[in-house]
């Protein structure tokens, strides 16, 4: 049960964290195919790896590097908003 409660905070974190680059990249107005370009990837898969909840931690890296972020920190910061988040709903039950 701990693991899967572990599992599940980490999946929304990633997921947290991979919107977060996605949002930047779109206020930024950043081409998909100039992050493609940068990781390696075609547009079509670089997008797809942008609207999903999971991607390779190299690609993650690399689109928050060149995205001016500190790939660290973006994860931090969506960790920190998960645990905010998870306190609120236990607030609200």
């Amino acid at each position: 049960y701990l693991l899967a409660m572990t599992l599940t905070r980490a999946n929304s974190t990633a997921a947290s964290a991979i919107r977060s680059l996605r949002v930047k990249a779109l206020l930024d107005e950043v081409p998909k195919t100039e992050i493609a370009k940068e990781v390696g990837l075609s547009r079509q898969t670089a997008a797809k790896r942008l609207k999903s909840t999971d991607m390779r931690l190299s690609e993650f890296i690399a689109i928050a590097e060149m995205l001016g972020e500190n790939p660290g920190q973006v994860i931090v910061d969506a960790a920190n908003k998960e645990k905010a988040s998870a306190a609120a709903d236990a607030k609200s039950k």
